[in-house]
């Protein structure tokens, strides 16, 4: 049966990856993905998922339902991907009427990522681009409210119910490229797990601490914190990707979360659910401090110094 395929990430999946390669893509492929409601040199189909949400940022003339409408004329399958899909079902049936008038079947595509990981990334990515202008912990409360983290109360459960089909597939590093190669080659794109490799290179231990404590100041600042890190890592010989400062979090996030990952197989994850669950978060003596607080204090001087904060 022809397909809609709404690719809603979420975000610090590697969205932009799939994007990237698919927005390139000039091979034969059963399933399209369509030139249009591109809004942001990611070229996600960022613009649909604005008409959906009734978000202002919605441009008409780059394309929305009705573009997708008219695409589905072809008979083709169509392949879309946005972060800023909505999963609110009422949004969501939109693109269900539009594909139960045309005969298609409409499926949510969903990666699943350790929620810890996810909410790290998610701080680091908004200080670093000075969006988020909060301290880590007030962050990290209003995150773990988000509906794309509770998998099956939010997105399973009511997506089914109105007869979407919700398909989640494992976010596992190491693994990530063949995933991504199988997921595409599923949908009749040609594909391989060396077209998705990429460099995302991960925060040191002692930026993402800086992100924590110094974070929502950097916004004022007029240096980049990657020239500010990059300047003082060096000096101290720091390095590595660092979860630390934060066992509240942990426990509060498994707390509030847990019954939603207890169990990959419910949401279709069998062949990865064991690999996908080692990827897990779990409390190491490296990873809860750092070892050095008085070198670490001198670190957050130097820094705080350069960036005037």
């Amino acid at each position: 049966m022809k397909k809609v395929v709404l690719h809603v990430g979420p975000s610090k999946t590697a969205s932009t990856t799939v994007q990237k390669f698919l927005s390139e893509y000039e091979g034969s492929a059963e399933c399209l993905y369509p030139r249009w409601g591109w809004t942001r040199p990611d070229a996600g189909h960022h613009n649909l998922a604005y008409e959906m949400r009734g978000d202002r940022r919605f441009v008409p003339e780059l394309g929305g339902l009705d573009r997708l409408a008219k695409d589905m004329e072809t008979g083709r399958s169509l392949f879309l991907s946005s972060e800023d899909f909505p999963i609110h079902a009422p949004s969501v049936q939109k693109v269900k009427d539009l594909s139960d008038a045309a005969g298609y079947e409409l499926e949510l595509l969903f990666f699943v990522r350790d929620p810890i990981a996810r909410i790290n990334s998610m701080y680091t990515q908004q200080i670093k681009t000075f969006v988020e202008n909060s301290a880590f912990s007030d962050f990290a409360k209003r995150a773990q409210r988000e509906d794309k983290l509770h998998l099956r109360s939010v997105v399973q459960a009511p997506l089914e119910k109105i007869g979407v089909n919700v398909r989640f597939l494992p976010f596992i590093g190491p693994k990530l490229n063949q995933i991504f190669s199988d997921m595409c080659v599923g949908y009749g794109f040609s594909a391989t797990a060396e077209d998705f490799m990429h460099t995302n290179p991960a925060p040191s231990p002692e930026d993402i601490a800086l992100y924590r404590q110094l974070g929502h100041l950097m916004k004022d600042s007029k240096v980049s914190h990657w020239e500010a890190s990059n300047r003082f890592c060096k000096k101290y010989g720091f390095g590595g990707k660092y979860f630390g400062f934060d066992q509240w979090l942990i426990d509060s996030v498994r707390e509030t979360l847990a019954p939603e990952y207890e169990d990959m197989k419910a949401l279709g994850l069998g062949e990865y659910a064991e690999e996908l669950e080692a990827t897990f978060w779990k409390a190491k003596p490296k990873n809860t401090n750092i070892s050095d607080q008085e070198k670490f204090r001198s670190f957050k001087a130097d820094i705080s110094a350069f960036m005037h904060l």
